[in-house]
């Protein structure tokens, strides 16, 4: 019985991770496609987990994953991006630049999975 147990444990663990690092894959997509429209370099290796949050007050009820991301402009490093990954939802890329705030939802890629 303990076994049982622990086998559904490590399987909704192994479940659960899986769902993240297919959610930061998104992410990374998201952020990359964004910055290259716009004329951004997004740097290496920065998508990174964020946040966790409760989304009740969107279309989205659930819950949604928040990643942040480097990108540099013109050679300067900005620390401004992040990336809502929520479930039945495209991803939104929001970017703070000098010239304002820059907020876009990423159409869907059959290449990516979003």
């Amino acid at each position: 019985m303990i076994g049982l147990v622990l086998l559904i444990v490590a399987g909704l663990a192994g479940a659960s991770w899986w769902s993240l690092v297919k959610a930061k894959e998104q992410a990374r997509h998201a952020a990359s496609l964004t910055c290259r429209q716009h004329g951004l370099v997004l740097m290496d290796d920065t998508v990174m987990l964020d946040s966790v949050q409760l989304a009740r007050k969107t279309e989205a009820k659930g819950w949604c994953l928040r990643y942040r991301f480097e990108f540099a402009h013109q050679g300067i490093l900005h620390r401004g991006g992040s990336v809502l990954i929520a479930p039945g939802r495209r991803p939104t890329v929001a970017i703070k630049t000098v010239s304002g705030q820059l907020i876009e939802e990423i159409q869907a890629s059959k290449d990516a999975g979003i």
